[in-house]
C-alpha cells in the first residue's frame, strides 16, 4: 500500500473547514506523468460536506468515484456526502506538486494515499467529537455520518467535529479492512451520472464566456509546416468573419459563431512553406525501421539475462519473425478546442479538456510571456482523450490569437486537424528469433524492435542520445516469460512525425509482437498455444491463474462451429496481468466477424466494478479496432486520412457479438484497469486469424493484409 507523504503543517483552518493535503509520490506514476508528486487535498466543511480536489481528471473512465468511494468508507460517511472535483493548477494548498492523468494511475497511485488520509480525518474528527462529548475517543466511532458510542449517537455533527478539528494536529489513523467497506468493490453508482443525465456538465466546445468570439484553425498538413502568405478575400467575405490571425503552424479565421469561422477557413486560400519532410512517405518510414533492425551496432539494450547469441547458436532449431505496426491516431469524438480569456491584470483564463494541467498552464504562459502564476486553468469535461489531451501543442496558438483580438476566444481544430496533426502513438517494427532444445524447450529469446522515440517527441530533448526510450521495449523488459537467455533491445530510428502516449503507450505495439510470435512459436513447435504460455509462465503462480482463466472463460479446447476459431493473448502492463480470448469467422469476401472476447483482468483490487467492467469492455473494443481498421497513412509529409470515412474504427455491428468480462483479485499491489485490457485484444484477433487461415499477420492492421 502507498503510505501518502503528509504535511502536519498543511491542515489549514479556512472558513471552519477541516483541510489535509496530501501527496503520491512521483515513483508511483508512469510513463508522460510529471517527475513531481501529484498533490491533492480533503476538505470537510462546517455543513459537514466533503470535498476532495483532486490532480487528477475525469475522462469518463470513473476515476473520480472511485476516489469519493475510498473517502467515503474510510472516514465513515454516505457516499452522497463526498465530492471529488479537478483542482485548478493555481491552488495554494497544492504546494507546487505537479497535475496530470495517465499511466492508469488515477485509481492504483492514489489507493493507498486515499485510505491513509481518510483515515486520519476520521481518527482527527472522532477526536474532536468526543472532546467536545467529554467521552473517550477509543470509544466513539463514526459510521453513515454519525459518531456513535455503544451503538447511541453524540450529540455532534460532523460539520461541527470539522471545525473543532480544524488547525489542530493530526491524529493518526489506521485504514480500515477493506472487508468492511460499503462502497468499495460494491455496484457503487458513480457519482457523475445524475449530472449528466441532466445535461449539465459541460464539454470543451460547449463553453461560452461574454462576448466569445470563435477562431477555426487552418494548419499545415504537413508535419510541422507553416504559412507563407495567404489570400483572405473570400474568407473576410464570409457572414461574420472578422479577422485572419497568424499563428503557430497556419492561421486562425475569427468570427462571431463557430460555423461562420468553419466557412471562412474553408475559403482561405494559404500558401505552405516547403519542408525538409514533403516526401516521406509510409513506405519509407517502414523501409527505414526495417533496417534499423539490422543495425546491430545502433542497437541501445534494455535487458540482459544470460547469453543470447550463445545459446541461440546453440539451439537445436531456431524460429524468427518480423512484425510492424503502423502510427495510430488518438481520434477522440470531440476535436480540440480551448476558450482563452485575457485578463485585466495582463494574465489569461484559460478552459479546455486538459490531461496535463501544469503543461498546458506553463506552455500559454511562455507564450504570452507572463509568470505562470498569472494564468488560471479550468478544466472541462473531455469528449475523449486516450493520451491525446496530454499534450499542450494546440494551446500556442489560441494564446496567440486571444492576444491579437483582446477578448475571450474559443480556438478550436476540425476533425481533419485533430487526426491529421500527428501526436500519434509511434510506428514500430520488431524482430524476434527463438532457440528450442532437442526436447522443444524455448531456451532463448532476441528481441529487436526498431522505431522513432515516443518520449523525445512529446518532451523535446528529454532523452540523451544512446539512452532508451522505455515505450519502445514497455512489457518486453518485465514480461513474466521465462526462456532462459533473454535480450530485448531497441534501435532508434527517429522521423519527424510528432508523436505522444496512446491508451497503454508502448504495450500495444510490444504485446502484439510478443504474442504474435508466441503463437507462430507454437505452431513451430507444434504445441497448443495456451500449453506452451504454461510451459514459459510454469514458475508463476499468479500468471498461470490468469492463463487458465481465461482459456476456462474462453472455452479454450472445446468444440468449436465450423468456419470458426479461437485466439489467445496474455499482456503484462501497468500492474496488472491480462489475458483475452476472441472468436472468430470469415464472411464473403474476408470480412472478420468477432464473435466473442473474452477479457480476465488481474488488477489485485477492484474499486468499483461497473467502471471497471466498463474500462475493460472499451479497452478491448479499442483494441480490436485498431487490429483491424487503424493506421495512418503518409504521404508527401502528411496524413492521408483524417476522418472517419478513410481513419476506420471499429462500428457497432462489427463488435463482438459477446463480451465477457473476470476480475481476480488477491492481495497483491493494485494494479491499472483502464489500459491493460488493450494490448492483449489485438493479438488475440490475430492469433484467431492465424489459426483460422494458417497465415500470420505480421503487419497491422488486419484490413490492409487481408487485402494485400
Amino acid at each position: 500500500m502507498n503510505k501518502p507523504m503528509i504535511d502536519r503543517r498543511a491542515f489549514l483552518a479556512t472558513t471552519g473547514a477541516f483541510t489535509l493535503s496530501f501527496a503520491v509520490p512521483a515513483k508511483a506514476q508512469q510513463t508522460g506523468a510529471p517527475a513531481a508528486p501529484w498533490t491533492a487535498y480533503l476538505t470537510i466543511g462546517s455543513d459537514g460536506r466533503i470535498a476532495l480536489l483532486s490532480p487528477t481528471t475525469e475522462m469518463g473512465q470513473g476515476t473520480h468515484t472511485a476516489h469519493a468511494a475510498i473517502i467515503a468508507d474510510e472516514i465513515g460517511v454516505p457516499l452522497s456526502w463526498v465530492s471529488v472535483d479537478t483542482a485548478l493548477p493555481s491552488d495554494p494548498f497544492r504546494r507546487g506538486g505537479a497535475m496530470g492523468s495517465g499511466g492508469s494511475a488515477g485509481v492504483r497511485a492514489w489507493w493507498g494515499a486515499l485510505r491513509g488520509v481518510g483515515a486520519n480525518a476520521r481518527a482527527s474528527l472522532i477526536a474532536a467529537a468526543a472532546g467536545k462529548a467529554g467521552v473517550p475517543a477509543t470509544e466513539v466511532t463514526l459510521d453513515d455520518g454519525r459518531f456513535l458510542r455503544a451503538g447511541k449517537p453524540l450529540a455532534v455533527t460532523l460539520g461541527e467535529a470539522a471545525s473543532l478539528a480544524a488547525g489542530k494536529p493530526v491524529v493518526e489513523g489506521t485504514p480500515k479492512d477493506p472487508a468492511s467497506y460499503r462502497y468499495v468493490g460494491k455496484a457503487t453508482p458513480r457519482v457523475d451520472v445524475p449530472a449528466k443525465v441532466r445535461g449539465e456538465p459541460v464539454f470543451s466546445q460547449d463553453f461560452t464566456r461574454p462576448g466569445m468570439v470563435y477562431a477555426c484553425a487552418v494548419l499545415s498538413p504537413v508535419f510541422g509546416g507553416d504559412a507563407d502568405s495567404w489570400d483572405d478575400k473570400a474568407t473576410l467575405a464570409v457572414k461574420g468573419v472578422e479577422q485572419v490571425v497568424k499563428i503557430p503552424g497556419g492561421a486562425a479565421v475569427v468570427a462571431k459563431s463557430q460555423w461562420s469561422a468553419m466557412k471562412g477557413a474553408a475559403q482561405l486560400k494559404v500558401r505552405w512553406k516547403s519542408t525538409a519532410i514533403d516526401g516521406l512517405s509510409s513506405d519509407a518510414i517502414s523501409a527505414a525501421m526495417h533496417m534499423g533492425l539490422g543495425k546491430d551496432a545502433e542497437a541501445i539494450v534494455g535487458k540482459v539475462e544470460g547469453d543470447t547469441a550463445a545459446a541461440l547458436a546453440g539451439a537445436a532449431r531456431t524460429f524468427e519473425a518480423d512484425y510492424e505496426a503502423p502510427y495510430l491516431a488518438h481520434a477522440p469524438m470531440e476535436p480540440w478546442s480551448i476558450t482563452v480569456e485575457p485578463t485585466a491584470d495582463g494574465g489569461l483564463e484559460i478552459w479546455g479538456p486538459f490531461q496535463t494541467q501544469d503543461r498546458n498552464r506553463n506552455t500559454a504562459a511562455r507564450t504570452a510571456g507572463i509568470d505562470p502564476s498569472k494564468v488560471k486553468l479550468h478544466t472541462l469535461m473531455l469528449g475523449g482523450g486516450y493520451g491525446r489531451r496530454l499534450g499542450d501543442d494546440g494551446t500556442p496558438a489560441a494564446v496567440v490569437t486571444a492576444l491579437a483580438v483582446k477578448k475571450p476566444v474559443q480556438f478550436f481544430w476540425r476533425r481533419e486537424d485533430e487526426i491529421g496533426q500527428g501526436w500519434y502513438r509511434p510506428a514500430q517494427v520488431a524482430r524476434l528469433k527463438a532457440g528450442v532444445d532437442a526436447s522443444g524447450k524455448v531456451v532463448a529469446l532476441h528481441i529487436r524492435t526498431a522505431g522513432p522515440s515516443m518520449r523525445d517527441s512529446f518532451a523535446p530533448g528529454g532523452l540523451k542520445q544512446g539512452e532508451l526510450d522505455g515505450s519502445s521495449v514497455q512489457t518486453l523488459t518485465d514480461t513474466r516469460y521465462r526462456t532462459g537467455a533473454y535480450r530485448v533491445d531497441w534501435v532508434r530510428v527517429d522521423q519527424a512525425v510528432p508523436m505522444a502516449p496512446w491508451r497503454a503507450v508502448g504495450a500495444t505495439q510490444n504485446g502484439y509482437f510478443m504474442e504474435a510470435f508466441v503463437d507462430e512459436l507454437a505452431a513451430f513447435l507444434k504445441k497448443d498455444p495456451v500449453a506452451l504460455r504454461r510451459e514459459l509462465l510454469a514458475h508463476d503462480p499468479r500468471a498461470l491463474k490468469v492463463i487458465d482463466e481465461a482459456a476456462k472463460a474462453g472455452d479454450w479446447g472445446k468444440p468449436l462451429k465450423t468456419g470458426h476459431a479461437r485466439g489467445f493473448a496474455y499482456v503484462e502492463s501497468y500492474g496488472s496481468l491480462c489475458a483475452q480470448v476472441v472468436e472468430i469467422s470469415l464472411e464473403d469476401g474476408g470480412v472478420v466477424k468477432i464473435h466473442k472476447a473474452i477479457c480476465v483482468l488481474d488488477c489485485a483490487r477492484v474499486v468499483t466494478p461497473d467502471g471497471a467492467r466498463n474500462q475493460v469492455e472499451g479497452g478491448m473494443i479499442q483494441g480490436l479496432s485498431t487490429a483491424l481498421f487503424e493506421g495512418i497513412e503518409i504521404s508527401g509529409g502528411r496524413a492521408t486520412n483524417t476522418n472517419f470515412d478513410s481513419y476506420r474504427i471499429l462500428r457497432m455491428h462489427e463488435s463482438p457479438h459477446a463480451v465477457e468480462t473476470v476480475f481476480i483479485e488477491n492481495g497483491e499491489t493494485i494494479g491499472g484497469v483502464g489500459e491493460p485490457p488493450v494490448p492483449p485484444a489485438t493479438p488475440a484477433l490475430v492469433n484467431a486469424l492465424f489459426a483460422l487461415t494458417g497465415k500470420p499477420i505480421r503487419k497491422l492492421p488486419i484490413s490492409a493484409t487481408l487485402a494485400g
